[in-house]
């Protein structure tokens, strides 16, 4: 009779702390646990540490034989570690991208001989072992010029707004950016120093633009990442929208 009280006594003590079925009472996340973590424990703010689908678009009207890139990561007033920083490999304001086809055929031989090798949006312009074409060194992360007219070789669905909207799409690593956001600057050949000139960047519409930037404005185009971003050379308009 006593080893019958015992082992009535082992088993409701099981129980209590194992609760019906064997789910533990205590909370368990991961793979092996019947119970997962609520939801009201994330945040409302998709995580930045994921590599997210980011295109930018940057309207200028262009002659022939000009070519648009952009340059950019974080600026080195936010990040003043970078400031002697040369190399797109090391540079703590670099930010890592891979960049994805726009389409195929000729218009697009361009930007696809430029992309290959370009693992970086950074400030320093090609980097070490970037494609070339037709001998035409990089002059930083390559775009290409679009349109939102269907029957063009040169459209693509992204594009919503007219003709002469320059384009790249990559991969970044948001982990590097800072809270999401990143600065762009665009980078122009035959056209003065190449620089676009400095802009001071007004709040931006769409459905992107419900978080403001972290950081004070810094004379480029402030965009987020895992989002299509507009801009308009030279222009401190922007348009911020989720996919």
């Amino acid at each position: 009779m006593l080893l019958f009280h015992l082992l009535l006594l082992v088993v409701s003590t099981c129980w209590s702390v194992s609760g019906q079925g064997g789910i533990p009472t205590v909370p368990c996340y991961g793979q092996d646990c019947s119970v997962t973590q609520s939801t009201t424990e994330s945040s409302t703010t998709p995580s930045p540490g994921t590599n997210q689908r980011t295109v930018v678009f940057i309207y200028k009207s262009t002659t022939p034989g000009q070519d648009m890139f952009i340059r950019g990561g974080i600026d080195n007033t936010v990040r003043p570690i970078c400031q002697d920083d040369v190399n797109a490999e090391t540079s703590d304001c670099a930010i890592s991208i891979e960049v994805n086809s726009l389409g195929v055929g000729t218009h697009w031989a361009k930007y696809d001989a430029w992309r290959v090798g370009d693992t970086k949006l950074d400030w320093f312009g090609a980097q070490v072992g970037q494609g070339t074409y037709n001998g035409l060194p990089a002059y930083g992360t390559p775009l290409a010029w679009t349109t939102n007219k269907p029957d063009q070789i040169q459209h693509h669905p992204l594009n919503e707004w007219g003709d002469a909207y320059w384009m790249v799409d990559f991969t970044m690593d948001c982990s590097e950016t800072e809270n999401g956001w990143f600065d762009v600057k665009a980078y122009l050949t035959e056209f003065a120093s190449g620089w676009e000139a400095d802009i001071t960047q007004s709040p931006c519409t769409g459905t992107g633009a419900d978080v403001q930037p972290p950081y004070p404005g810094t004379k480029n185009h402030m965009a987020r990442c895992g989002y299509i971003n507009r801009f308009s050379f030279g222009n401190n308009g922007c348009e911020i929208n989720a996919f």
